[in-house]
């Protein structure tokens, strides 16, 4: 199960999911907000209802070419998780319980999701990553559950080409220890992803973003997992 932000985030980790999907695993995405303030002049959709339907077809666009189940689109606010009213924290407890309710009807093997860096620090995708960490750390999921970060060194970030305009935030290599392997049918597979979200980027800019999720991935997806630590008496 990977749970992520916005549509289009899963493009990051495309080929994984398209691996495991054409390996016979059952591959849950769940995406938590709408995107409805990602909006692009040149496409003419503005910002709000209009646009937040395109995303969630763009989504399942997405889903169907990686072959993978239908998303779940879990509507929160696009920009909105971090909102004060009525009561600092009250949205991201509600995101927390749904995607709890969803891991409970799920059952995952593996769950992946942002880290604390939220690949290049939006802070949807940091808060979205921060609710399933939640989950976790709270018990709710069996201890034989791993929960992943996708990430990547700095060799590759400090020279990849932005992604949606943007430079992903490294990685320790001693983090990494989780690496996914994926054929060039998955490859070609998360391109087709890829070119789902056109309300996103330009042709060019897709282009720019193959570009550079081929050189942060180079045949493969690495990942930090999240560890829940041996027991100790200190600190040191």
């Amino acid at each position: 199960m990977a749970v992520f932000a916005h549509p289009d985030d899963e493009t990051l980790v495309a080929p994984v999911l398209s691996r495991y999907a054409r390996d016979g695993a059952r591959v849950v995405l769940v995406i938590a907000t709408d995107g409805r303030r990602g909006a692009a002049k040149w496409t003419g959709i503005p910002a709000g209802d209009s646009l937040a339907a395109v995303r969630a077809n763009e989504a399942r666009c997405s889903a169907r070419a990686l072959g993978i189940e239908p998303p779940i689109l879990l509507g929160f606010p696009d920009a909105g998780l971090s909102d004060f009213a009525p009561w600092p924290g009250k949205r991201l407890d509600t995101l927390a319980v749904r995607i709890d309710s969803i891991l409970r009807s799920v059952r995952p093997d593996a769950v992946i999701t942002w880290g604390p860096d939220g690949g290049y620090g939006h802070a949807d995708h940091r808060l979205t990553g921060q609710a399933v960490t939640q989950v976790f750390q709270a018990g709710n999921v069996p201890n034989n559950v791993p929960l992943f970060f996708p990430g990547f060194p700095e060799t590759r970030t400090a020279r990849a080409p932005p992604w949606y305009g943007q430079q992903l935030h490294p990685l320790s290599p001693t983090l990494l220890t989780a690496t996914v392997s994926f054929t060039p049918a998955d490859r070609d597979a998360a391109w087709r992803s890829i070119a789902c979200h056109w309300s996103q980027a330009t042709q060019e800019e897709q282009a720019q973003n193959r570009a550079a999720l081929d050189f942060l991935w180079q045949g493969t997806v690495t990942f930090q997992q999240w560890g829940r630590g041996s027991r100790r008496t200190s600190l040191f």
